[in-house]
């Protein structure tokens, strides 16, 4: 899997409205089938707030920073639930467990999510 870049963010917020920005084969794909709910909803607050903001790297790939509020707030109105830092860090060694983000240092890197088949 690729991280998200400048270009594939601009992509998105082309087709994007003021709706959550959801990959479908995240939910549909076999590959994410043993992915918890809970963790998938994570990484799509992680991406919607990289979509409103984020960083760029040398490499002109797309980062957040792990402690942004705006993580919990997205995943807060995802997942209509109570979701606090611990909640969120362990998401966070989920994603990077099922290799769907890169966490380096404080920065968060997204893997980009393509159907396989």
């Amino acid at each position: 899997m690729e991280l998200f870049n400048k270009e594939d963010l601009n992509e998105i917020r082309k087709d994007k409205t003021d709706r959550y920005f959801v990959p479908a084969e995240l939910f549909d794909g076999m590959q994410y089938k043993l992915v918890r709910l809970e963790v998938k909803w994570a990484y799509v607050a992680c991406l919607n707030v990289m979509l409103n903001n984020c960083e760029y790297d040398q490499e002109n790939n797309a980062f957040i920073k792990d402690d942004s509020p705006a993580i919990i707030e997205s995943l807060k109105a995802l997942a209509n639930k109570k979701v606090d830092r611990e909640k969120i860090n362990g998401y966070f060694k989920e994603l990077e467990d099922g290799e769907l983000i890169v966490h380096q240092g404080r920065n968060i890197y997204l893997r980009r999510i393509v159907d396989i088949f």
